[in-house]
């Protein structure tokens, strides 16, 4: 029986680590959005339940991150992140927007509670809504949106810039 539950324990942690890469391995990635692609229009909530609006992308150097706490890749690429927002939170034309994916706010706060993030974050509870507009799978996704709305650049599944490549790619706006 012991070994039941450890093996069953294995097994859950596998399917947890290469959820990150795809959600379905017979399902391949396809980019709903893309750069150049406008924002489409969505809403998320946080916790106190403040709402943002993609209408809120004009006029502002944004930093659109999906993420789940689960996701290893998502676990490498929040301390950057945060290190972008801590550069960037006191300029009045950059945002940040982190939308967790399928995850309660209890998960996300205690996650946040643990890195000592100071970064805000929304959740898309439910079925992943908003991520379906952007995609069909695959996080970490990482958005940078121009004042017209529009994707300028992206990253999927990983970052492979440091987080002050990050900030001169968002100053370059």
């Amino acid at each position: 029986m012991h070994i039941v539950k450890i093996l069953s324990f294995i097994t859950a942690l596998s399917f947890l680590f290469f959820s990150c890469i795809k959600d379905d391995k017979e399902e391949s990635v396809i980019n709903y959005i893309n750069v150049g692609n406008q924002v489409p229009s969505f809403a998320v909530e946080d916790t106190t339940g403040n709402t943002f609006s993609s209408k809120q992308f004009l006029d502002k150097h944004s930093l659109l991150v999906f993420f789940g706490t689960y996701c290893p890749d998502c676990k490498q690429v929040l301390p950057v992140i945060e290190e972008v927002w801590k550069e960037m939170k006191k300029d009045d034309k950059f945002q940040l927007v982190t939308i967790s994916r399928e995850e309660t706010a209890e998960t996300v706060s205690e996650y946040w509670k643990e890195n000592q993030f100071t970064m805000p974050f929304y959740l898309d509870p439910t079925r992943g809504n908003v991520f379906a507009l952007f995609a069909n799978n695959t996080i970490p996704r990482i958005y940078l949106i121009g004042p017209e709305e529009n994707v300028v650049w992206m990253s999927v599944e990983s970052l492979d810039i440091s987080a002050k490549e990050l900030i001169d790619k968002i100053r370059e706006l």
